[in-house]
This record gives C-alpha cells, sequence and structure tokens, in this order.
C-alpha cells in the first residue's frame, strides 16, 4: 500500500515540478509573458503539449515505483490527478481558457495509463487451449 502512494506521489510531483519549470522558463524567455494578465493563445497549446509529455513520464515514474502493483498505482496517479485537476480547473475558471482545462482533464488518463504501460513493456501473448 506505501508502495503505490509513494508511486502515486512521485509520478505527480515529477509533473508538477516539471509544469513549473516550464512556466518560469516561459516567463523568462517569452518577452512581455509575465507581465501580461492572459498569456498568449500559443502559450496553451505549447504547455498542453509539454504537459502532456510531462504526464507521460510521471506515468512512467510511478510504475516504475510501483513495481508489480503497476497497474493499481497508474489508477491512483489518474485518480489524484483528475482530483487535482478539477480543483484547479475551478480555481482558474477566469484566468485560463475553459477549453484548455478541460482538454488537460481529457487527455491526463490516457497519457498516465500510457506511461505507466511503457514501464511495463509489450504485453505476453496469451497460450489459449484449442
Amino acid at each position: 500500500m506505501w508502495r503505490i502512494v509513494a508511486a502515486v506521489l512521485a509520478g505527480y510531483a515529477v509533473i508538477g515540478v516539471l509544469v513549473v519549470a516550464t512556466d518560469r522558463a516561459f516567463a523568462a524567455f517569452v518577452p512581455g509573458f509575465s507581465s501580461t494578465n492572459m498569456p498568449p493563445g500559443y502559450y496553451f497549446w505549447v504547455s498542453l503539449a509539454t504537459d502532456s509529455l510531462y504526464t507521460l513520464l510521471g506515468g512512467y515514474l510511478c510504475a516504475l515505483v510501483a513495481g508489480q502493483r503497476a497497474r493499481n498505482a497508474s489508477l491512483g496517479l489518474i485518480a489524484f490527478g483528475e482530483l487535482m485537476g478539477l480543483a484547479s480547473l475551478v480555481a482558474e475558471w477566469n484566468s485560463v481558457p475553459h477549453w484548455f482545462g478541460f482538454a488537460l482533464l481529457i487527455v491526463y488518463p490516457p497519457i498516465v495509463w500510457f506511461g505507466g504501460k511503457l514501464k511495463s513493456g509489450p504485453s505476453k501473448p496469451r497460450l489459449q487451449a484449442t
């Protein structure tokens, strides 16, 4: 049980750190980015792409830490991330485009799942009795 909790927290922490680091890099390298009330439209598309990559890495790390219980840990990371995503959507309702928050909620579960599957490798074919 504790290994699953550690796996979920590790996966989510990696996603969070990378997202914050990317936002800070964006603010540092894009002229006028940090002084605007609403980031430019292209920022949200770039953020969706990078957040998706980070989610894949977080799902992979979660499964790696969980070991044999990777499936349960991936489901835990999905549930925890969706709850945090809903809270973020509500908190940022007036500060980011609505499509962006919903897009993150939609792409998050399958990308976490795929990241977890990357760790486990291809599934083994089952032998069937004839």
